[in-house]
């Protein structure tokens, strides 16, 4: 009985991890894409409310601009590691790699977006 109760609580927990998996790398492919378009809107509307209120507009754009001018594009971005519900990924730039910690909320919007040198 014991078996069957873990056998079901890991294939639950499988379930939800793949979900949240999804998300992070549905928003990343869309981070990544409008980064490399400098689509400012489009970043913006992956942000929370909060994000958006702390941020706000003018802030998002120069905050891409920016990076996008002193970094290039972002080539590509690789899974690190969970640490504390925050996930980390090497974000290889034109110009440079940098870390990028995301944390979502539960309904997949960036609620922490940061770069950081390794």
């Amino acid at each position: 009985m014991k078996y069957i109760v873990l056998l079901i609580i890991c294939f639950s927990t499988q379930h939800i991890l793949a979900q949240d998996a999804t998300a992070y790398e549905n928003t990343i492919k869309a981070f990544q894409e409008n980064f490399n378009a400098q689509n400012v809107d489009a970043i913006f509307a992956l942000y929370t409310p909060e994000m958006q209120e702390t941020m706000t507009k003018e802030g998002v754009k120069r905050f891409v601009n920016g990076c996008h001018e002193q970094f290039g594009n972002l080539k590509k971005l690789t899974f690190i590691q969970t640490a504390e519900n925050i996930n980390s990924y090497t974000a290889e730039f034109e110009k440079i790699s940098l870390v990028m910690e995301l944390l979502l909320s539960p309904n997949g919007k960036i609620a922490t977006i940061q770069f950081q040198e390794p």
